[in-house]
């Protein structure tokens, strides 16, 4: 993959990613872009960009650390992002057609992965250490609930 700069503008993230799962989550023109550092306020973060057009996710889960250290979790049902959609990740599981697959940034990319598909490609069971997500738009159905601890 190659090492790529972050987009101009690009806002600080979290030294710990968010924990992205579902039961499926499906990518609507998926592109592996390449590796990108990040930045946070301690230095920089080493994710994977994906780009898509759309991403739908089923059963819906997102951990993250909030204010003063206190845990958040949103649920959803399903979960659509649109418009030029993009995934920074730390780590990305999921299972393609019962294969699982995994990807990191140190890790060589898989042999017989598209770079960029065509097609919708939809993984089972993911788990995305999520750094950063763009998109034009974000749709929770029925609601995007938060649950704080």
């Amino acid at each position: 993959m190659p090492k790529i700069a972050p987009e101009p503008g690009q806002p600080k993230v979290a030294q710990q990613p968010s924990k992205l799962t579902g039961s499926k989550v499906t990518m609507t023109g998926l592109r592996f872009e390449g590796i990108v550092e990040l930045p946070t306020q301690e230095g920089t973060l080493k994710c994977l960009k994906f780009t898509m057009d759309k991403a739908v996710t089923e059963d819906f889960t997102l951990r993250a650390t909030g204010p003063e250290g206190k845990a958040q979790r949103y649920v959803t049902d399903r979960l659509t992002v649109e418009g030029d959609v993009a995934f920074y990740a730390t780590r990305f599981v999921g299972h393609l057609l019962g294969i699982k697959i995994t990807l990191t940034p140190d890790l060589p990319f898989p042999d017989g992965l598209p770079v960029t598909s065509p097609i919708p490609i939809s993984f089972t069971d993911p788990v995305i250490d999520l750094a950063y997500e763009n998109s034009r738009s974000l749709t929770a159905r029925p609601v995007l609930k938060l649950d704080l601890a």
